[in-house]
């Protein structure tokens, strides 16, 4: 599935380039409308006492992009164990179909308290629609 995003000119630094923090916002917007796509949206985690925490981040840039270009970002579960998800990302603009970065984050689960859980459990409905999503599933 694929997210795209249209560069803001506040998004852009002192060379007219993106500002390499504004790739880990447009992860989170791309992750956010992937999981809703998918039925598994963190609204509706949240609502039932899930939560889930990003633990690491990765970006690798390869080509900058600049103001006004749109920039597609496919998205999908590079792995999940019921406690460990790890979503990847790839980032093209648009008009060039160049590569512009490749991304990775890695959540975990907690409840309401912030205790780490295994979701199998307790939300057996998302644990599947994730085991689904693992990469080469989908």
């Amino acid at each position: 599935m694929a997210y795209t995003h249209r560069v803001h000119y506040y998004e852009t630094d002192k060379m007219a380039v993106v500002h390499h923090s504004n790739y880990i916002r447009w992860m989170e917007e791309a992750r956010v409308d992937y999981l809703d796509q998918i039925g598994a949206g963190f609204a509706a985690m949240e609502a039932r006492g899930l939560q889930s925490p990003v633990v690491s981040v990765a970006c690798k840039y390869h080509r900058p992009t600049r103001f006004d270009d749109r920039v597609r970002i496919r998205v999908s579960v590079e792995k999940y164990n019921s406690i460990v998800l790890k979503v990847a990302y790839e980032m093209y603009n648009e008009t060039t179909g160049e590569l512009a970065a490749t991304a990775s984050s890695e959540h975990c689960f907690v409840n309401a308290s912030g205790r780490p859980i295994s979701i199998a459990k307790g939300w057996p409905d998302i644990d599947a629609t994730l085991k689904e999503q693992v990469r080469g599933k989908n």
